[in-house]
């Protein structure tokens, strides 16, 4: 018998789908003001600014408590404007993808499209995560989205459903190793996103001189497989204008044990956002508690 959906949730859901709406048929330009303007109305109103400052100040030791606000503000701006291309992504197809979207040549973006087998997509909580999976159907690859599920059923769905609309499949978090090898015989790409903390059971390397658990599912399933990984980038230049960069192809180390190739693969691409985040850190959103495992940063 399905389970009866709260009346917090129906609302919750008619408010998401009624902003959505008005944000879909507002010009693009005036949308992402908007969502920019939200976006440093919650850091000015303190939404986990007291984390985000923590997170800055530990990433940047020597930016000035002014320079710290400025990197918090314009991060929140940019996750609003995040927000506003996720509800409009049905109208983000491939023409829009040709308009706004300057694909960066790069060794690694050539190795990934000459692969003739399946790869671990990597991105994270930088500049607009959400479309740079997207993006890679655009350049004729299998797209596959590893998925997290909502508390709100109604607000999952739809959110779901605004993914997978141009034609990416949805994976959820308890994939079997028999489903990624098969998206991996037929080429395609496991769009996966590891930055957060994934407490006790992550894999620890070091971020920023700090130690973090990450989640250990990439690299466990990149060193079984033998599957290259990935690492990517949307990086906003100004308003709808991005830039796509892949900027690793990541082999797992043969050579190390099973436990030890996870470790040092996750590091390297740990790295790899590290020094993204130092070229763009107003890029990065902040207010997750990424060393609150492994630290007491948060406790202070």
């Amino acid at each position: 018998m399905p389970r009866k959906v709260p009346f917090s949730h129906k609302v919750e859901y008619f408010l998401t789908r009624l902003t959505g709406f008005f944000l879909s048929i507002i010009p693009l330009q005036f949308a992402l003001m908007g969502g920019a303007l939200l976006g440093r109305i919650a850091w000015f109103l303190g939404v986990r600014r007291k984390v985000s400052r923590i997170n800055i100040t530990a990433a940047f030791p020597d930016k000035t408590p002014g320079e710290v606000n400025t990197i918090g503000s314009a991060s929140y701006a940019n996750n609003g404007r995040f927000m506003v291309e996720f509800i409009r992504q049905r109208r983000m197809g491939k023409k829009y993808f040709e308009k706004y979207i300057t694909v960066e040549q790069t060794d690694a973006l050539e190795k990934m499209l000459e692969h003739p087998t399946g790869i671990i997509g990597l991105t994270f909580h930088f500049g607009n995560w959400e479309y740079y999976g997207v993006s890679n159907g655009f350049l004729d690859k299998d797209i596959n989205f590893l998925v997290g599920k909502q508390r709100n059923s109604l607000v999952d769905g739809y959110i779901n459903r605004l993914r997978s609309s141009h034609g990416a499949k949805l994976l959820t978090r308890d994939v079997s190793m028999r489903g990624i090898i098969r998206i991996s015989r037929r080429g395609g790409i496991v769009c996966w996103l590891s930055d957060q903390s994934a407490g006790k059971n992550g894999l620890v390397v070091d971020f920023f001189g700090y130690p973090a658990s990450t989640p250990r599912g990439a690299a466990a399933f990149s060193v079984k497989l033998n599957m290259p990984i990935t690492c990517g980038f949307m990086v906003r230049e100004k308003g709808p204008y991005q830039r796509f960069v892949v900027k690793e192809f990541l082999m797992p180390n043969r050579d190390l044990p099973k436990h030890e190739a996870e470790i040092e693969l996750t590091q390297r691409y740990t790295k790899v956002l590290e020094e993204m985040i130092k070229e763009y850190p107003e890029l990065y959103w902040w207010s997750h508690r990424r060393w609150k495992r492994t630290t007491d940063l948060y406790s202070r």
